[in-house]
């Protein structure tokens, strides 16, 4: 079965690290986007008639922005275009300034299970520079609602390594997040594009660099705590409580099939992958259908590296047997020189088959995925 996601582009600002596509939601007609949005499900419904779906993600963007009844005629468009199995991952991407307890019973209602709040941090000094709309307070108002709303699963997000006065935040904020009763805790690493706001300032000296070693020190302590708390740490940015695990993310992970829709959305179906021109007035004036589209065809080779490099970063790590039967003999095999140098080296553990990171394999999961790929440079 295949995952659905609907990319809602909107958003209140623009935060200070932010490089992905969007526009600003002030003025903007949302009913019209959401009709564009339903016709282009139907239309890939009858495209792909008996299609079987258990997730639907709804990310942005700002998702949340939505009025609940369109947000619901979405989820209604899906199940109708789509055989969405019973008990599938109906998941919202929400950001604190919209979570209220009527709101939130309005998505309960139209089948959300799964909330993921973008708290970012419970530090008011951060919040401020990464120019987010809520501050702490509201943050922690937020999820407790969610928690206290019924929704199967409440996850917080949340960025390591921001930049800014006194102590780093990161330990307090998992810990908060854990406190509150967060079911999942993502954790990502802050990146700083040139083009940003952020990555402006710290261009012209006005903010402190963050420091690769200190984020590194602070990932390790911030695993430690929350696995000690009771959070499996199942993929690298990612930790769950037992059963709670991301079942739409877990998709782009093991290399399985997904459908997007709106502007910028990713898909990949029957072994290709295309996106969604990045352009909102053009997928508005053509209502979701016939939207232009970006294909990604890559040699088969490539495709196995992306499918190895994003499974590696599971902790149960990748089948390498499975990905040479369907990619063919283009990746290292367990007993390669250089699986064996890095599984001598602490950072790959490969058992039955199976080739994962060790917890120092993690930090610095990029030079080992470097490390792979030229061994498979030497075998094609």
């Amino acid at each position: 079965m295949i995952g659905l996601y609907l990319h809602v582009p909107y958003c209140t600002v623009r935060c200070s690290y932010c490089d992905f596509y969007l526009v600003p939601a002030r003025g903007r007609d949302v009913g019209a986007f959401a009709a564009a949005l339903a016709a282009e499900i139907g239309a890939a419904g009858a495209a792909h008639p008996g299609l079987r779906a258990d997730s639907v993600h709804c990310g942005g963007g700002t998702p949340s922005i939505l009025p609940p009844p369109l947000l619901g005629g979405l989820l209604d468009a899906a199940r109708a275009a789509f055989a969405v199995a019973p008990g599938a991952e109906i998941a919202l991407e929400a950001n604190p300034e919209d979570i209220d307890a009527a709101r939130a019973g309005a998505w309960r209602a139209a089948g959300v299970g799964r909330i993921a709040i973008g708290v970012q941090s419970f530090d008011d000094a951060r919040l401020r520079l990464m120019r987010r709309p809520h501050d702490a307070a509201r943050a922690q108002a937020a999820v407790r609602t969610a928690r206290s709303s019924g929704f199967a699963s409440v996850a917080v997000d949340l960025i390591l390594g921001l930049p800014g006065p006194g102590p780093d935040p990161t330990l307090a904020d998992v810990a908060r997040a854990a406190d509150l009763g967060a079911d999942h805790v993502s954790l990502y690493l802050l990146e700083v594009h040139a083009r940003t706001r952020l990555g402006r300032a710290i261009a012209l000296g006005r903010v402190e660099a963050p420091s690769p070693d200190a984020a590194a020190e602070r990932y390790e302590a911030a695993a430690e705590c929350l696995e000690a708390l009771g959070y499996e740490h199942y993929e690298i940015s990612n930790f769950a409580r037992p059963g709670h695990r991301s079942r739409h993310n877990i998709k782009y992970w093991t290399d399985a099939e997904f459908l997007g829709f709106g502007p910028s959305a990713h898909s990949y179906v029957g072994g290709r992958r295309w996106a969604n021109a990045a352009d909102l007035a053009a997928y508005l004036r053509c209502g979701g259908r016939g939207v232009e589209r970006v294909f990604d065809d890559q040699p088969r080779r490539t495709r196995a590296l992306e499918a190895l490099v994003t499974g590696l970063r599971l902790a149960d790590g990748v089948d390498l047997g499975l990905l040479a039967a369907r990619y063919g003999p283009v990746l290292p095999a367990p007993g390669d020189p250089a699986v064996g140098e890095l599984e001598t080296a602490g950072l790959l553990r490969v058992a039955g088959g199976r080739l994962a990171l060790t917890r120092r394999g993690r930090l610095v999961s990029n030079e080992v995925f470097e490390r792979l790929m030229r061994a498979a440079d030497e075998i094609s």
